[in-house]
């Protein structure tokens, strides 16, 4: 699989950001339940789709995953350092449910407080070597392989064409697509 790279300048990062942003809000969701799919990302195929579609196709390749992850990864990095820590990667992922928030018309809530909470844990996930720092070689492994899971069918693209995983045997009913992630 290509490798990710997770270098880019903030300042495109920013200007990247700003050019994904839908042209229309979407409808607000009730009180406490999961915002529509959009840029704060979210469990199942049409969270990634809309998290990471950047021509707005329906479609997500590799190229556009991996420019996206690498912008979120730069203009996260506060202190140019390489590396994110907790409160790097808390604040990156907070700044994209705040807007995806205002284009629903929403204010924060009780999904809001859950989402940040299970940002904070996220970044202990995703910090494989456990030093409280993620690396670029982490997150590019971590990229390649949620890319991977979401490209069921194998052609390269993560699309409404892959069809959804069956849930694991051991797994309790499956819920809808809700939540938000990174």
């Amino acid at each position: 699989m290509t490798r990710i790279s997770t270098l880019a300048p903030p300042v495109l990062a920013l200007a990247a950001l700003l050019a994904a942003l839908p042209a229309a809000a979407q409808q607000a969701a009730p009180e406490g339940e999961a915002p529509a799919p959009g840029r704060a990302g979210g469990h199942g195929r049409d969270y990634f789709i809309a998290s990471y579609d950047r021509d707005g196709d329906g479609r997500v390749t590799l190229a556009e995953y991996g420019a996206v992850r690498d912008e979120r990864f730069a203009g996260a990095d506060a202190d140019g350092d390489g590396h994110l820590d907790e409160a790097e990667y808390v604040a990156e992922f907070e700044g994209r449910l705040k807007l995806q928030y205002a284009e629903q018309g929403r204010e924060p809530d009780e999904f809001w407080d859950r989402a940040i909470k299970q940002a904070h844990v996220r970044h202990a996930v995703v910090d494989r070597d456990r030093d409280g720092l993620l690396s670029a070689e982490e997150q590019a492994m971590v990229a390649e392989d949620s890319f991977a899971r979401g490209d069921t069918n194998g052609d390269g693209v993560v699309s409404t064409d892959d069809p959804l995983p069956p849930p694991p045997a051991d797994a309790p009913e499956a819920a809808p697509e809700t939540g938000a992630s990174n």
